[in-house]
């Protein structure tokens, strides 16, 4: 019958202390917090909140922005390669006009220094 004689024991020592410990409202185990009490650490909850986000905001970025580059890629590629084969095809039209221009340049000045 120990076991009946500690277990008898530990509950009159268990009640000593309830009755003798200043309660407080949230606890039920009196001044000291066991683990089954909640101990509120609002600097420390808020830390913890922090870390979290960044964290998470920091894998959601990553992802989103490799996401995001492949779209535009995908989506503007066609856009930009046909905006520079038009600016390709203007460019050779003003060369070819800038190129004839000359050459009548040159012949006409050759033609006046003949006369």
């Amino acid at each position: 019958m120990p076991a009946d004689f500690d277990k008898d024991l530990l509950g009159r020592a268990d009640a000593l202390l309830k009755r003798t410990a200043p309660a407080r409202p949230e606890s039920d185990s009196g001044a000291f917090p066991v683990l089954t009490d909640f101990v509120e650490d609002k600097a420390a909850n808020d830390e913890l909140a922090h870390e979290v986000f960044k964290r998470v905001m920091l894998q959601v970025e990553g992802r989103l922005a490799h996401d995001l580059e492949a779209r535009l890629a995908q989506h503007l590629a066609p856009q930009i390669h046909a905006a520079v084969i038009s600016a390709l095809g203007d460019l050779r039209q003003e060369l070819a006009n800038a190129i004839a221009e000359a050459v009548t340049e040159a012949i006409a000045a050759r033609n006046r220094q003949k006369k």
